[in-house]
C-alpha cells in the first residue's frame, strides 16, 4: 500500500516539474503600459488592478463590453494540452460576464476547423462568479496546428478579474528526453542570485515554490549563461524550468539567505 502511495504522489510530482507554461506573463506581474500587460497582443482595455487579484500583486481588470484580452503560444500538433486561469466577475444589471474565445492556427496563421474541440473552445456557455474561481479545459492540438491563440473576452454590463493562466502541454505527451541536459545551475544554495550555464538558446525561465505557484518570470534573447537576481526570495526550495525552443529543463535549487 505505501509503495502504491509513494508511486502515485511521484508521478504528481514529475507532472508538476515537467509541465512548461507557455503563456507569457501568466500572473499580469509585468506591463507595457497601465493598460497593457507584457506579451499579451490583443488587449482592449485590460486595466493593471492591484485591488483584485488571485496571486502576486496584479490581476487584469477587463472591463466590458466587449472587450478582449488574447496572445498566440506555439504548440505541437496531435498533443494534449491544458487551459486554465482563473476568473472573478461584476455583474451589473443583466450582464452576461466572460468567457474563452480561442483557436487552433496553422502554419499560415490561419484559424483551424476542429470538430473534437471547437465547442470548448468557443462555447456558448458564460462564465460567472463573485468569487475567484478556476476554469479547466484539456484540449489535443489538431493535425496541422502550430499555435494556439487563447483568447478571454468581458461583455456588456460586466467587469472581469482574470489572473493566473496556464496552457501547458500535458506530461504524458512530452518525450523525456527533452527534460535533461548538462545544464548547471549555481551556486547552490543560493542567496542573492542564481546563475544558469552550459544550456544554449535560454528562451524563458520560471521559478516556482514547492507548491506550484510561480514567483517570478525572466525572458531572454538567446544566452548561454544567464544570472537572475532571488535575493527577494523567501528562504526555502524552488523549482527552475529553463525553456530553450527544443528542451524544457527542470532543477530544483534551494534559497538560503
Amino acid at each position: 500500500m505505501k509503495r502504491i502511495v509513494f508511486v502515485v504522489l511521484f508521478t504528481f510530482t514529475l507532472m508538476k516539474l515537467f509541465s512548461q507554461n507557455l503563456v507569457i506573463n501568466p500572473g499580469f506581474e509585468k506591463w507595457d503600459k497601465t493598460n497593457k500587460p507584457t506579451g499579451w497582443t490583443t488587449s482592449q482595455n485590460c486595466l493593471k488592478d492591484s485591488l483584485t487579484f488571485r496571486s502576486g500583486s496584479y490581476s487584469c481588470r477587463l472591463d466590458g463590453g466587449t472587450k478582449y484580452l488574447g496572445q498566440t503560444v506555439v504548440i505541437s500538433p496531435e498533443k494534449k494540452y491544458r487551459l486554465t486561469f482563473f476568473y472573478r466577475t461584476t455583474i451589473i444589471g443583466s450582464g452576461n460576464g466572460c468567457r474563452i474565445w480561442c483557436y487552433w492556427k496553422d502554419a499560415e496563421g490561419n484559424n483551424l476547423a476542429d470538430p473534437a474541440t471547437d465547442d470548448n473552445l468557443r462555447p456558448s456557455k458564460y462564465l460567472k462568479s463573485d468569487t475567484w474561481q478556476q476554469f479547466s479545459a484539456d484540449i489535443p492540438s489538431p493535425t496541422g496546428a502550430v499555435a494556439f491563440y487563447l483568447e478571454v473576452r468581458t461583455y456588456s454590463n460586466s467587469i472581469t478579474y482574470f489572473d493566473d493562466f496556464v496552457f501547458e502541454e500535458n506530461v504524458a505527451t512530452i518525450n523525456p528526453e527533452e527534460k535533461f541536459s548538462d545544464v548547471k545551475i549555481y551556486p547552490v544554495p543560493a542567496s542573492d542570485f542564481i546563475s544558469v550555464s552550459n544550456l544554449s538558446n535560454i528562451q524563458h525561465i520560471y521559478i516556482q515554490n514547492i507548491s506550484g505557484k510561480t514567483v517570478k518570470v525572466s525572458d531572454f534573447n538567446g544566452e548561454e549563461t544567464i544570472t537572475i537576481p532571488v535575493a527577494d526570495l523567501s528562504n526555502g526550495v524552488y523549482i527552475i524550468k529553463i525553456a530553450t525552443p527544443k528542451l524544457l529543463v527542470v532543477r530544483k535549487f534551494i534559497k538560503k539567505t
